[in-house]
């Protein structure tokens, strides 16, 4: 498994930006701290914390290259050889992109607690925590003349209300 120290390399050899490594770093230590509570209160589940906070730092790093950034998060990672994180990374903004395209493939959303733990992450951290609904209107107005964007942003709230759900219900111990 990659080390903390070289995911961080990786964003660099990547050109990111020190705001977006902000961004990945502040992703992956709330993820990481949500894995932590999880795995305490759920030790059955498949969980692995250091795994997650890893995926956290990696999953913007297609953000270096055109196009959409969760499909250059993975084709990057796997060939970087990190298909156990590549696995982790899909946010799930890209399968509403694909609906508005008219292409259906649930592939493209997350399904493991691993990978909803860090969609989630990035769902509630801009360059601090926040909530869904401050982030999403930070989203909006960001990007407010791409309607594709916009489009497939309103579409996911309902998925992500609903991952919030579950990652809070599994945080408090049952």
């Amino acid at each position: 498994m990659i080390t903390e120290k070289n995911a961080l390399e990786l964003l660099k050899k990547y050109a990111l930006s020190p705001q977006r490594i902000d961004h990945c770093i502040g992703v992956a230590e709330f993820a990481f701290d949500l894995a932590i509570r999880i795995h305490k209160n759920h030790p059955d589940l498949p969980i692995d914390p250091f795994k997650i906070k890893r995926a956290g730092l990696l999953h913007d790093i297609g953000r270096c290259q055109p196009g959409d950034h969760e499909l250059n998060t993975l084709s990057i990672l796997k060939q970087e050889g990190l298909n156990d994180i590549a696995a982790i990374t899909i946010h799930g903004s890209i399968y509403e992109i694909m609906l508005l395209r008219g292409v259906d493939n649930p592939e493209l959303l997350p399904k493991s607690i691993e990978n909803k733990i860090v969609a989630y992450a990035d769902s509630r951290f801009n360059y601090r925590l926040v909530t869904q609904q401050e982030r999403w209107k930070e989203i909006e107005s960001r990007r407010k003349d791409e309607t594709e964007k916009i489009s497939s942003l309103r579409m996911s709230k309902k998925r992500f209300i609903e991952m919030e759900k579950e990652i809070e219900s599994l945080c408090n111990k049952l």
